[in-house]
């Protein structure tokens, strides 16, 4: 992992408190920070909020209905995000989505795969696995299953570089509050995709 410049460290720790604000009651993020950008969003974040016009013409051409609009920053501009905790993406093979996109904020993608909105967040507090319980619905539901996210001691671990951040798991898991949350990619630690300011080691994600 490259050194963090002072800059990414104070960004990333600003995330961190206010994401543990909105953790502290329910166990998920604050909604503003759960979304997350549309497949292909341009990165860096900056970037596809330059280019996205909030014309909405992703929203229709997504099958599920995942992708809608809202307002984000202090401005209050509108533009397209997913809440993967209340409709996951589907990772379509042709990306609808991204061909609807005249501006250009969603480029194209090679495979499902390609796709990186985020990574998921095993929280042990609420994950049954971690009580003794057996479970594996985020393994069968995963699009991905062995290079996403696998079970380790019959526990979820997910694998940061191959996870997607669709959401089908989180969607899925049948814990409550949910054990599985989607950290968008924006907030990932800069040189590497795991969640802010939550090290490999520590156990919150595999």
């Amino acid at each position: 992992m490259s050194e963090l410049s002072r800059k990414d460290l104070l960004r990333s720790l600003l995330g961190f408190v206010r994401q543990l604000s909105g953790e502290a009651s329910t166990g998920e993020p604050a909604r503003e920070e759960r979304f997350v950008r549309p497949p292909g969003a341009l990165s860096p974040d900056e970037a596809y909020l330059a280019a996205c016009t909030g014309c909405e013409a992703c929203v229709p051409a997504c099958p599920p209905g995942a992708i809608f609009l809202a307002k984000v920053g202090e401005g209050g501009r509108r533009v397209a995000v997913l809440d993967p905790a209340r409709t996951p993406c589907r990772l379509c093979p042709d990306f609808p989505c991204i061909a609807a996109c005249q501006p250009g904020a969603l480029a194209p993608l090679p495979a499902p795969d390609a796709v990186r909105l985020g990574v998921a967040r095993v929280d042990p507090r609420f994950c049954r696995t971690f009580r003794g319980q057996a479970c594996r619905v985020c393994v069968l539901v995963c699009p991905f299953p062995e290079r996403a996210i696998r079970l380790v001691n019959a526990r979820p671990v997910v694998e940061c570089e191959a996870c997607t951040g669709c959401g089908l798991c989180a969607a899925a898991c049948p814990d409550r509050p949910r054990a599985i949350v989607i950290h968008p990619e924006r907030s990932l630690m800069p040189g590497s995709r795991w969640p802010v300011l939550v090290a490999p080691e520590g156990g919150l994600l595999g």
